[in-house]
């Protein structure tokens, strides 16, 4: 590998091979120095971009397990997540706390060791763990995954030579950081000896911004799930000749997204990727041009076996459907603090339990159908119902509470929540949603909400998610108190792409996301003639409380802080 080449490439320019692995190692020096040794667990809490690619690089080398710890967590999930793996120290940028753990605060070359870890062992984590990433969790709690050491060096060498990647490609690093996919990015660039691409944060929540970034930093090869594809392909541009491949995962794959995925990139190979966390990728193909649906799964993964099983683990019959079970030495530990998951998920060490539905077809493709459980994916994102759940059941007004996704197309869907008051109770609907905006992730929290005198139960006594019904279209007349509002509602609506919004509305329960508010911006900026920076959305969600930051914005550009 050639030391003098590029390695990152990010907004404060550009990092060569010889100096990422340099910074990797003065990190990697500073967490012995802050009194972490191999096993003990290490948060990371960096943005996007070339510190937190070597921060990656020197947990890899120190044997720490680490768990990434995004700036948009809300703080009661991010606390719950220290909680439950007990960080020994965090690996931070200048001026952030973390309440009584040692922190190593790192800017490019520049390492301060604030406050080393105590000599008490923290809470230990399976041997040979790497990292872990949290999912959803039916508890109501996130569920850390432990992936086994080894395991993600593996699949990204086998998969730098699957899509074909070498020194001279380029390779965008846009899934977030808490999620194995952005690992997946960075290893498979650097065992390539590639170019890794990395926007900074806001640009990666931009399509257009991200478009632009692919095209002028001649990006070759692009990973994503079709969700956030279906974005990048909103924006209105040339096509782009430069991307050699278009990986594809998380989500189900449809033709009619694989063409026009073509149409942008024509000189892409398209790949289909399947696979959860705890293996981390366990099947793959290239699809055939043209596709037509249903797209398979593909074949199975070096190092895997799919197998296709009834509920007692015995294999069915071509056009049977069955549960993906996958056989491997490469899978996770478990479940962190998990045992009893681990043991009904996790088969003789060598089995995993999907819960994912499929079917071969007389040719012996494999075709997903669905879910045998209440998880669904939103945006990607692995969701599980009973989280949700969990967290309306916390209000003291709620006696019932249930959730269900509705939507027209995967890209549109959204949880709705369901709930029965207790005696005597008033369930105040803005309110509760305010709670759950504080504890969980954007695309967890409810976009509507539904209060129901009693639920609808199966003969079994379950909640029958069949006959909860649709979110009602709203029909009473909205009222303004100005022109601002008024016209920032149409902007929502046709951003959104809901029928209506009101001023007390808030951005994320009626629809709303974090890829959409930079079109948001960009329609205020076009509208109200007003500059304001993408975080606005964030900080003001309900639409009178932005409007009356508009209308008050002074002239310029509004800083981001």
């Amino acid at each position: 590998m050639n030391r003098h080449a590029t390695a990152v490439i990010s907004a404060t320019g550009v990092l060569t091979y010889r100096g990422l692995h340099q910074r990797a190692e003065r990190y990697r020096s500073a967490l012995a120095q802050a009194g972490l040794c191999a096993g003990d667990v290490l948060a990371i809490a960096l943005p996007d971009g070339q510190d937190a690619v070597a921060a990656l690089l020197a947990a890899l080398r120190s044997g720490t397990p680490f768990t990434w710890l995004t700036a948009d967590l809300p703080a009661e999930r991010q606390e719950a997540v220290i909680a439950d793996c007990a960080p020994r120290a965090v690996l931070t940028s200048p001026g952030t706390r973390y309440a009584d753990l040692p922190v190593v605060q790192v800017m490019g070359d520049d390492i301060d060791v604030v406050r080393q870890a105590s000599p008490s062992r923290a809470a230990e984590v399976p041997k040979n763990t790497e990292y872990l990433v949290y999912t959803s969790g039916s508890t109501g709690l996130p569920k850390g995954i432990a992936q086994r050491s080894g395991n993600l060096d593996h699949l990204t060498r086998w998969l730098g030579t699957a899509i074909r990647a070498d020194e001279k490609s380029r390779l965008l690093q846009w899934a977030r950081l808490g999620y194995d996919a952005a690992y997946v990015e960075i290893l498979t660039a650097l065992h390539a000896g590639a170019a890794l691409v990395v926007p900074p944060g806001e640009v990666k929540a931009d399509a257009a911004r991200l478009h632009e970034w692919i095209t002028r930093h001649e990006v070759t090869h692009v990973q994503t799930v079709p969700s956030l594809l279906r974005h990048l392909l909103n924006v209105e541009a040339d096509a782009v000749g430069g991307v050699r491949a278009l990986s594809l995962f998380g989500e189900s794959l449809r033709a009619g997204l694989v063409h026009e995925g073509r149409a942008r990139f024509p000189n892409a190979v398209v790949h289909n990727f399947y696979g959860p966390t705890e293996c981390i990728l366990a099947t793959w193909q290239r699809v055939p041009e043209p596709a037509a649906d249903p797209i398979s799964l593909g074949e199975a993964i070096p190092g895997r076996r799919i197998l296709l099983t009834d509920d007692d683990g015995a294999e069915v019959g071509a056009g049977e459907i069955g549960e993906i079970r996958v056989r491997s030495v490469f899978l996770a530990h478990g479940y962190l603090n998990r045992p009893w998951e681990t043991e009904r998920a996790f088969l003789h060490g060598d089995v995993y339990r999907t819960g994912d539905l499929a079917r071969r077809t007389p040719e012996g493709r494999l075709v997903f159908v669905g879910r045998s459980d209440d998880q669904v994916k939103i945006r990607g994102a692995r969701v599980d119902l009973g989280e949700i759940e969990a967290a309306l059941a916390r209000d003291p007004a709620v006696a019932q509470a249930a959730v269900k996704v509705y939507g027209e197309s995967q890209e549109s869907l959204r949880p709705a929540a369901y709930v029965v008051a207790r005696p005597e109770a008033v369930i105040d609907t803005p309110a509760l949603h305010r709670r759950l905006a504080l504890a969980l992730p954007t695309y967890m929290v409810p976009a509507a909400y539904v209060v129901l005198t009693e639920m609808p139960l199966t003969p079994s006594g379950k909640v029958d998610r069949q006959r909860l019904p649709d979110p009602e279209r709203d029909t009473r007349p909205v009222e303004f108190g100005t022109d601002t509002e008024r016209g920032l509602a149409r902007i929502w609506c046709e951003v959104i792409g809901c029928e209506r919004a009101g001023p007390d509305d808030d951005f994320f329960a009626i629809g709303g996301y974090s890829l959409l508010a930079p079109q948001v911006m960009a329609e205020v900026l076009e509208r109200f003639g007003v500059d304001l920076p993408v975080r606005a959305v964030f900080d003001r969600p309900i639409l009178r409380e932005l409007a009356a930051h508009i209308d008050h914005a002074p002239a310029g550009r509004e800083e981001e802080s």
